[in-house]
């Protein structure tokens, strides 16, 4: 048994020999042997080849840790790695960083062992450096000129690339081009080809079918302690039995409603869909199941539009309705949803505006009625006496009749009563307003009695217009002015 202690955290089965070196003839046609020349650690001389998927990272680092080519590696690597491939999502590369610390405190581990692991993957073939990590300032080198000395102060992290040794490859039976980091994959062989159709079945009977089809809401599931035995006998032990019930959580906390209620839901979704952007694609039966929670305790279409809009949702979302269910439940869960109550919306009946005149009037009571008792009956009775004073002006319409496009007969009784000499004609006037020319004056104008009254009475209407206007001017500028003191 002392061969096979280091090997008891991994298949027994699987690590017959723990040498050093690796003969595995049998599956692949290139030895095994572990990378202890921390030179060949580099990106630039490492013999693996790169990864670009965290699949393929874990099922790399799941081969080489459970056939035990490494005597020291066991499930704690295998955490590692895991932590180091989901890190892999955030690059196209399949690079990540490492940092002791931040690492030691989500494995809940010392810094030491986080250190001895990743030499593990190193020397297992699986990482590969990018760039050593230093104590030098990250924020000062992003910061430039720009970085103060109280910015603080965050070490540089080592960044590691995800490769694959070629005994993996031969395992699977995969032809590769190159050696290196740039080796690729250009082909499989007959057994590697039958192990990748029985892996790809696999994967497809664990896939879980999607649904494409708008769904009905969630019925709740029926608990099964309430099913009644149908028969004479309960096989049920003494023991369990006797045990004290215990409330569990059921599968959902809402209540029930009625098909009226769910009915309106949709209606109330179908509203909705048209003032959010985000949530034309959704279902809306889905999407008012998702929203029920809000709807059962009063919120209208209007508060749910003005909350959702101020959401941050990513420019396309594949399902609406499960990113608003998923994010009801996260601020439910920090506490952002809990009791919360509708936006409280006041009807417009008319009593607010009501309330807000009351209130108006008496602020301003002794002003309204120093303007109701003095200003107003003086400003009716010089408005009564302006209008009295003017001529009254018969509300004839005026015909319309194009300009420039008429004939000359009809331009010619158009114009005004005047006398005009005879060298000039209506005609001349007419030319003259064709081509934008100024009108022909009147060289020898008669005197026209009844002309000039009408230009003397125009010139007494508009005197008296001005003044008028000039008193109503004066009498808003004095009512604005004690409005504004008050």
């Amino acid at each position: 048994m002392h061969d096979l202690a280091p090997c008891r955290h991994i298949h027994l089965a699987a690590c017959p020999d723990l040498s050093e070196t690796r003969d595995v003839s049998s599956t692949s046609s290139h030895a095994f042997v572990l990378v202890r020349d921390t030179a060949d650690h580099e990106l630039a001389t490492t013999a693996s080849r790169q990864l670009r998927r965290p699949d393929d990272f874990l099922a790399a680092a799941r081969y080489m840790i459970e056939a035990g080519y490494h005597p020291k590696a066991g499930r704690t690597t295998l955490r590692l790695a895991e932590v180091f491939a989901a890190r892999m999502r955030r690059s196209s590369r399949g690079h990540f960083a490492l940092s002791a610390e931040a690492t030691a405190r989500e494995l809940e581990l010392k810094k030491r062992a986080v250190m001895y692991h990743a030499r593990y993957l190193r020397e297992l073939g699986l990482i590969a450096y990018v760039e050593h990590g230093s104590k030098t300032n990250v924020l000062r080198t992003r910061r430039g000129s720009a970085w103060q000395p109280g910015d603080g102060y965050r070490g540089t992290a080592t960044v590691f690339a995800a490769v694959a040794p070629r005994v993996w490859d031969d395992a699977h039976g995969r032809r590769i081009a190159g050696t290196g980091y740039t080796a690729r994959i250009t082909g499989v062989t007959g057994a590697g080809r039958v192990r990748a159709v029985e892996e790809a079945r696999r994967k497809a009977s664990r896939r879980r079918p999607r649904r494409t089809s708008c769904t009905p809401s969630v019925v709740v599931p029926k608990d099964h302690r309430q099913v009644q035995v149908v028969g004479s006998k309960n096989y049920t032990p003494r023991q369990r039995a006797t045990c004290p019930k215990t409330s569990r959580p059921t599968t959902t906390d809402r209540s029930p409603v009625s098909p009226t209620e769910c009915a309106r839901g949709i209606t109330l979704t179908e509203r909705l869909q048209g003032e959010v952007w985000w949530l034309h694609r959704a279902c809306p039966r889905r999407l008012a199941y998702a929203l029920r929670p809000l709807i059962t305790i009063g919120w209208t279409w209007q508060g749910l539009a003005a909350e959702l809009l101020t959401w941050a949702v990513p420019g396309y979302l594949r399902d609406p309705a499960a990113y608003v269910r998923h994010e009801l439940a996260r601020r439910q869960r920090l506490g952002n949803l809990t009791g919360v109550a509708p936006p409280e919306v006041p009807a417009d009946d008319g009593t607010r505006h009501a309330a807000m005149l009351r209130n108006r009037e008496e602020r301003n009571a002794p002003i309204w009625q120093r303007y109701a008792q003095q200003l107003r009956p003086v400003l009716r009775r010089r408005l009564a006496a302006v209008r009295q004073s003017l001529p009254r002006q018969r509300n004839t319409a005026v015909e319309y009749r194009s300009w420039l496009r008429e004939d000359e007969e009809d331009f010619a009784r158009s114009l005004p009563m005047q006398s005009w000499d005879e060298d000039i004609s209506p005609l001349e006037v007419y030319r003259a307003r064709a081509f934008g020319a100024p009108l022909p004056a009147p060289r020898h104008a008669k005197a026209d009695r009844g002309w000039l009254e009408h230009l003397r009475d125009q010139r007494d209407a508009e005197r008296a217009f001005g003044e008028l206007r000039a008193e109503l001017e004066e009498w808003e500028a004095v009512g604005h002015q004690v409005t504004g003191h008050s």
